[in-house]
């Protein structure tokens, strides 16, 4: 990552998306083995990026699972814990709060790591309705070593100017959950034109890694797009 300081040089982060908890899935053995993963790694940092439920039955074992989780730990919500979803079985959950880790709702926080300024904001998942953005997300940047920005949706990336953030966190696609496979690539059936499926990109604005994610949504299976869980390790451009 251009400009990253010495000190913050193989800085680790587990990052860890769309659990999908409250509907039948084999997504939640898979966000079980995820969780005990992080644990036993121990990284200096820990993010959910959203869909963390389906419904709100869930919610019991998604607060048993943040408690297996290291910390610092920082949440975000997504599309389907609000319920702005075509998925039939979505319904809004009520989550305000996720302690012991923080839930970031158009708002940040300011840490220090390894004797540096760590500056962690989080996007509401209603940061965009019908297409059109309702918050700028320039807006939640703040001035520090390191910025790192959480949103479900990767095309916040394309919204951003430089400078603002240096890394962008995101879930929200599954790698496309049920993809049709070819030689050389595969052909992700839900969203066939993203342009950000699952990995890391780089623009002019900053760096993001998006989660292929653990759940499921729709149908509580996945082809040719495995759930993922993600140890990043930021090294000094």
């Amino acid at each position: 990552m251009p400009g990253l300081p010495e000190e913050l040089d193989g800085l680790r982060i587990a990052h860890l998306s769309d659990f999908h908890f409250g509907v039948p899935s084999p997504g939640i053995g898979a966000a079980w083995q995820a969780a005990e993963w992080a644990h036993e790694r121990r990284p200096d940092l820990t993010v959910l990026t959203g869909d963390l439920l389906t419904h709100p039955r869930g919610e019991p074992m998604l607060r048993r699972l943040v408690r297996v989780l290291p910390a610092p730990t920082y949440a975000i919500l997504g599309n389907h814990d609000v319920a702005i979803s075509r998925d039939p079985q979505a319904r809004a959950s009520d989550l305000h709060e996720l302690a012991p880790a923080t839930l970031l709702r158009d708002e940040g926080r300011r840490l220090e790591l390894r004797g540096k300024s760590v500056w962690i904001a989080g996007a509401d998942p209603r940061l965009i309705l019908r297409g059109r953005p309702r918050l700028d997300p320039n807006t939640l940047a703040r001035k520090a070593d390191l910025k790192i920005l959480l949103c479900h949706y990767p095309r916040v990336l394309d919204m951003l100017e430089p400078g603002r953030f240096d890394l962008v966190l995101a879930g929200h696609l599954h790698d496309g959950q049920i993809c049709l496979p070819y030689p050389g690539g595969k052909i992700p059936l839900a969203h066939p034109t993203t342009p950000y499926t699952a990995g890391a990109y780089r623009t002019a604005a900053a760096t993001m890694h998006v989660s292929a994610g653990l759940g499921t949504t729709f149908v509580p299976f996945r082809f040719a797009a495995r759930p993922e869980a993600t140890e990043l390790v930021l090294r000094q451009g």
